[in-house]
């Protein structure tokens, strides 16, 4: 029997990777023919190892088609040579490789599927809760502006109404020493069935520091209904939701107050500057 040495063994390695010279294979396929379980061993261990490294091997640049081809050529010739090896001993079978399990498509497939449509159902969750929220915002816009058009309609009715009152202020003799010969114009509007008033003043722009204040002169005396704050050009629109009652009510007046108007609602503090009678 051929001794069993380091340049045998190294050459097993040569013989799983098809790269020995036909002496050197030669020589090796002679000593297995005698027999020697460590050579036999070592070669099955680096056949093991030589496909599980091929089949580990990641995909780089080559081709999946062009991969599958090597790896089955590889495959094919080991097993081939081990069938020759088998026939020409006759008495070991070929050294059983491995076989790679396929990536089971169908089921990344599934999974990807099951991961869009829950994605899906997020986002067609969240439009849905947006678009309520949005319809929730547009429903509250358009209870807010029916109120105000039916507000609008309740105050432009007091210029129809057949119990409506017009007043307009006249400049006292106080009111003539601060106004001179422009005095401004304001009118009263006054709904005695539901009480409401609509005051409009232009060039009524009070003084640094001081403020108009408007007055109703009832039979128990003034009572404040509010200040007037015009703008730059002296322009001012009060409502009051409720004026006076009519069968108290005999006129209403303008004072010219500190800024923030009288300390006492029931009594001004500064000079009377306008006036003008309610009627009957």
């Amino acid at each position: 029997m051929t001794p069993h040495t380091e340049e045998i063994l190294e050459r097993c390695t040569g013989y799983v990777l098809g790269n020995l010279s036909d002496t050197e294979l030669g020589a090796l396929e002679a000593h297995l023919k005698e027999g020697c379980p460590a050579c036999e061993a070592e070669i099955h261990r680096l056949g093991r190892g030589a496909w599980a490294f091929a089949a580990a091997t990641p995909r780089l640049l080559e081709p999946s088609p062009m991969r599958t081809r090597i790896l089955e050529g590889v495959l094919r010739e080991s097993r081939e040579r081990e069938v020759k090896k088998g026939q020409r001993e006759g008495r070991r079978a070929p050294i059983p490789f491995p076989r790679r399990r396929s990536t089971p498509v169908f089921g990344w497939l599934a999974f990807l599927a099951a991961v869009v449509f829950a994605v899906s159902c997020v986002i067609e969750w969240r439009a849905a809760s947006r678009m309520q929220r949005e319809l929730s915002a547009a429903g509250e816009e358009v209870t807010r502006l029916n109120g105000e058009i039916q507000s609008e309609r309740q105050w432009t009715a007091i210029a129809t109404a057949p119990q409506t009152r017009v007043i307009q202020l006249a400049p006292t003799p106080a009111g003539w020493a601060q106004f001179g010969a422009t005095p401004p114009h304001v009118r009263v509007t006054y709904d005695s069935a539901t009480r409401q008033a609509i005051i409009s003043a232009s060039g009524l722009a009070a003084p640094p520091g001081k403020d108009y204040q408007l007055w109703a002169i009832t039979n128990t005396g003034p009572v404040g209904l509010g200040l007037l704050h015009a703008d730059r050009d002296g322009r001012a629109t009060i409502r009051l939701p409720n004026a006076g009652d009519p069968f108290t009510l005999s006129a209403f007046a303008i004072s010219l107050e500190n800024e923030g108007g009288a300390p006492t609602p029931t009594a001004p503090a500064g000079p009377v500057v306008m006036a003008g009678k309610s009627g009957t």
